[in-house]
């Protein structure tokens, strides 16, 4: 029976693990040309995933995609979903890619396509155009290059706080611009403010932005600075645009923020269709969840169809 699984991080790759276990075969199809999605350009330390103390991301990914590539999965890369219908037993994906245009009949689809940073319009095409703007925390200009400079972060969470003690650590000054109240965790914003380098405001207007020669000027109406550095730190969005790409009678439900919604066996809507890892709407995104959740989904198409 073959189960179609959409993504190639840490859901993705451990639900096709965990088919081979219960007699199905995965079959993995990937939009880009790498195993471990978001997580391989993370080099910050997995807090999450006991066992493995101040393992990065990237180092994390490295291990679980070492196992992955000893298993008999057939994963196809640079593979795009253009469309999903139902099928005599089950449903039709079309694939476009490198291979060329294909359809594949599976009995089940598990959705494990992850998220990707958030941004407004306006910012991503400022940073589209400035080298000094970057969007989410997965940049190895902040691991690498970013040293003794003056930063703006926009955002208020755990990814806006912990880079601005990152950099702190690494001798710059922050000053992160929340557009409300801090959301991030009472830690992170304890140690941001025992820190003179990182100035923390709140009720913060984002400023209007102007990419100079080697900086960003941001103008507030009570102020104007220029920064070495902005990095947007809005948070994520999920991947699930793809779920537009199936026909209406099979499309899976999302929740309002745009997550695909699922049971506590990850069941979308749809029979036949789930969903694991940060696209739903689990209320703790993070490795061991995602793939956990890959492993449930997996156990669910075993119970549900076989």
């Amino acid at each position: 029976m073959i189960v179609a699984i959409l993504g190639a991080g840490p859901a993705g790759m451990s639900c096709a693990n965990a088919c081979l276990s219960f007699g199905l075969t995965p079959v993995v199809i990937e939009r880009g040309d790498h195993l471990g999605g978001a997580q391989r350009g993370n080099f910050h330390p997995n807090l999450w995933m006991l066992g493995f103390p101040g393992e990065t991301g990237e180092e994390m990914t490295l291990r679980l995609a070492t196992h992955y590539r000893e298993l008999p999965v057939t994963t196809h890369y640079r593979a795009e979903v253009t469309q999903v219908r139902r099928g005599a037993d089950g449903f039709l994906l079309t694939l476009t890619g490198g291979e060329g245009v294909r359809t594949l009949e599976a009995r089940a689809i598990v959705l494990a396509t992850g998220t990707r940073p958030r941004a407004t319009p306006e910012l991503e095409q400022f940073a589209a155009t400035c080298p000094r703007a970057i969007i989410g925390p997965l940049s190895s200009t902040i691991r690498d290059d970013i040293r003794a400079t003056d930063v703006l972060i926009l955002g208020g969470g755990d990814n806006a706080l912990d880079h601005a003690l990152f950099l702190a650590e690494r001798g710059n000054r922050a000053v992160v611009c929340a557009r409300a109240a801090l959301s991030a965790r009472r830690p992170f914003i304890a140690a941001c403010q025992a820190r003179g380098e990182i100035d923390l405001r709140t009720h913060c207007l984002p400023p209007r932005l102007a990419c100079g020669d080697g900086h960003v000027m941001a103008t507030w109406a009570e102020q104007a600075r220029a920064f070495d550095w902005l990095l947007v730190m809005y948070g994520y969005l999920p991947n699930s645009d793809v779920a537009r790409l199936f026909d209406p009678a099979i499309r899976p439900a999302l929740t309002g923020d745009g997550y695909l919604h699922v049971d506590a066996w990850q069941r979308c809507s749809v029979p036949g269709i789930y969903a694991a890892g940060d696209v739903t709407d689990t209320p703790q995104p993070s490795v061991p969840t995602a793939m956990a959740q890959g492993l449930t989904a997996a156990r669910a198409v075993e119970k549900d169809l076989c």
